[in-house]
């Protein structure tokens, strides 16, 4: 058994070296299509006992979309992104000693998850709600019903998961060791993207209510987004003095998460690009 599990370790290093991007697309989109089969089959089972139809439970259309999110925008943002890092912010030197490791590997968590990480699972939630044939304002409105609950539970899981990655797992890596992560994150993805996150408590919330006694979930989603906005100011201004390290790679990433910002994070703070609502929320004027 151990030797078919390194023998496999070592097939997939040859296509991560040959093929890498091909190889983790491919990767990417076999992981997050199980965990939505997954729990879709975890939702829906207590519901069809004694049922005939065996896959009742099974919704074609919503794999199709997860599995459309592995195959692109999921494999494609994580490879360029963690790249990227490697060139801002810099690789592990040789002989470092671990509080090096670890201190460099704390500064790429926080601007992992101060920038990338709430910009990319607010892209989740449009990804998925144009899919669904969603009008702008219903996207709208999922986003500001949904990402702050998407992004605390981000904030459960992936610092943990992201310190051990970046000073441990060699950056070709990176992107399988997330996905074998995803298989459970995966699951909650795929809950968010078929029910919403209206309701749900995360882990966040339950440790601050644990805390304080109290029964309100924790945060202001207004604030939190402006210190998003605030960190993509400062890390696309770093970028541009860094303009020879991080190259167009660089530029790309900034282009491309700086967009995405602008785009989300207005309407998470009660703005609208649509025009004004009939719950009045205000439109954004350029």
């Amino acid at each position: 058994m151990v030797d078919i599990l390194r023998r496999a370790l070592k097939g997939y290093g040859s296509a991560l070296s040959r093929y890498p991007i091909r190889t983790k697309i491919a990767t990417s989109f076999t992981v997050l299509t199980s965990a939505d089969v997954l729990r879709q089959y975890l939702e829906f089972r207590k519901d069809l006992k004694g049922s005939e139809d065996s896959f009742a439970w099974f919704d074609k259309n919503r794999m199709l979309r997860m599995s459309l999110w592995g195959l692109t925008i999921h494999p494609l943002t994580i490879h360029f992104w963690f790249n990227h890092l490697e060139r801002w912010l810099g690789k592990n030197p040789v002989g470092a000693t671990k509080p090096q490791i670890l201190r460099l590997a704390l500064r790429k968590v926080l601007v992992d998850q101060a920038m990338s990480s709430p910009v990319f699972l607010g892209f989740f939630v449009i990804f998925h709600q144009v899919l669904k044939g969603a009008n702008l304002e219903e996207v709208e409105e999922t986003i500001r019903r949904d990402w702050f609950t998407m992004v605390k539970a981000g904030y459960s899981c992936w610092p943990l998961v992201h310190m051990f990655g970046f000073a441990f797992i060699p950056v070709h890596w990176r992107l399988l060791y997330v996905n074998i992560v995803s298989l459970g994150f995966g699951t909650f993805l795929s809950l968010m993207a078929s029910r919403g996150g209206e309701g749900l408590t995360t882990p966040i919330d339950s440790i601050y209510q644990t805390a304080t006694g109290s029964t309100e979930r924790l945060g202001n989603k207004e604030t939190v987004a402006k210190v998003i906005g605030g960190a993509w100011a400062l890390g696309a201004m770093s970028m541009a003095y860094n303009w020879r390290t991080v190259g167009w790679l660089g530029a790309g990433c900034t282009l491309v998460g700086g967009t995405a910002a602008l785009i989300e994070l207005p309407i998470v703070c009660g703005h609208s690009w649509v025009g004004e609502s009939a719950s009045g929320v205000k439109s954004v004027s350029l």
